[in-house]
């Protein structure tokens, strides 16, 4: 499991380290939290980079130290967590505070990382273990001394990761930053319960009982926690931009949708049209936003022209009022009736006649006027109510026959 979960663990790490690199570059290269999780994201790809089966037995062949690889990612695990408060202090404080009280920290972790570099020399030497060492060599006193160090920064860690990030993101509202923290909380949830399997690794080591049976547990605790915390962390700037795809597919659809309603106001009064020698597209990839909007006021500009034809419909009742506008296009062609070139009576024939699918059933307004995406899910509700109108005019009151 350790040679299938952990590279998935790392590449999620690198790739994030390479996002969040080049985006910050971009932004404001002087951010002191750009670097600081810059850190985190490089400390996490170490970790389990050198938790791979593959690549623990090599870096070990290499330094011909046994088990090195354990007391690297070990130590990039109480590393990471550091680096990780550190981050929301700084996203939390004023910089001024955040330097002084990222300092103390930073201080502590340095201290018993050197403590644990040096129980580890003080431990036997055992062959090589690259998927249960902890557990496998729990029982010897140095090593059971480290690995309580271990265990206990790592889960002040975590816990205070958790102080940290639930108070901010409540105060954040719903926002991305507050999206990332409470994943990051997550994150570190699963880390809380990595150090209680870590806990009675330990116990076990000194009861001289077996304590591999749990170590199934880990890779993937570890790994989940860690990649939910690195997601969380990148939110904040990642965030932003998938609204902003969120957004462009919506007016897309929107886009799309309203296109049986502007048909039935272009055939009908064709000069509210900015660019009537152009049919637009039906399906749009660029300029979204500006094809929407243009295309919602020529829809208000065709239904204000037809207002002095239009009956009472009941308020916000999108099926009644595409009845009411398909009766009110009817009465403004019988008045323009004789007046009309043969181009455009053959487009308003060919539009009676076959009106266009929308691939939707009518569906109610759930809202009123209050600004413009309010007014595009309005005329989006009349645009699907228009094609089962136009298709059964014994549904349309009053409609000319």
């Amino acid at each position: 499991m350790n040679g299938l979960i952990y590279p998935v663990a790392a590449a999620v790490a690198w790739i994030a380290l390479a996002y969040r690199l080049v985006r910050g570059l971009r932004q404001d290269p002087r951010d002191p939290a750009l670097y600081v999780v810059c850190t985190a994201f490089a400390l996490m790809g170490v970790i389990f980079t050198v938790s791979t089966p593959a690549v623990w037995a090599r870096l070990d062949a290499a330094a011909d130290i046994p088990n090195l690889a354990l007391l690297i990612s070990q130590s990039g695990v109480i590393a990471f967590s550091g680096t990780i408060q550190c981050l929301i202090i700084f996203w939390t404080n004023p910089p001024a505070d955040g330097w002084r009280q990222a300092r103390w920290r930073v201080l502590w972790v340095i201290a018993v990382l050197a403590a644990m570099a040096v129980l580890f020399t003080r431990a036997e030497r055992y062959g090589e273990r690259p998927t249960d060492a902890a557990a496998t060599y729990a029982h010897d006193p140095a090593y059971a001394v480290y690995l309580g160090c271990y265990v206990a920064m790592v889960a002040l860690g975590v816990v205070d990761i958790i102080r940290l990030c639930l108070p901010y993101a409540r105060d954040a509202g719903r926002s991305w930053l507050s999206r990332g923290l409470r994943l990051t909380a997550v994150g570190a949830g699963f880390g809380i319960l990595y150090c209680a399997i870590r806990a009675v690794t330990l116990v076990e080591g000194q009861l001289d009982t077996d304590a591999r049976p749990l170590e199934g547990l880990v890779p993937p605790v570890a790994a989940l926690g860690a990649m939910l915390i690195v997601v969380g962390l990148t939110l904040p700037s990642l965030g932003p931009r998938l609204s902003r795809v969120g957004s462009w597919q919506a007016q897309r659809s929107a886009y799309r949708r309203l296109h049986p309603l502007w048909t039935a106001v272009a055939v009908t009064v064709p000069e509210v049209v900015l660019d009537p020698a152009h049919e637009p597209p039906r399906r749009i990839v660029r300029d979204v936003d500006r094809r929407l909007r243009r295309r919602v006021v020529e829809i208000g500009d065709g239904i204000r022209q037809l207002r002095h034809h239009l009956a009472d419909a009941p308020d916000r009742d999108a099926v009644a009022y595409a009845a009411s506008l398909v009766a009110a296009c009817e009465a403004h062609q019988a008045s323009l009736d004789g007046t009309l070139d043969e181009a455009r009576r053959a487009r308003w024939n060919a539009w009676r006649a076959t009106p266009p699918a929308t691939g939707h059933r009518s569906a109610p307004f759930d809202g009123g006027h209050i600004d413009f995406a309010d007014e595009v899910r309005w005329l989006v509700a009349v645009s699907r109510a228009l094609h089962s109108t136009t298709r059964n005019p014994d549904r349309t009151p009053g409609l000319a026959r």
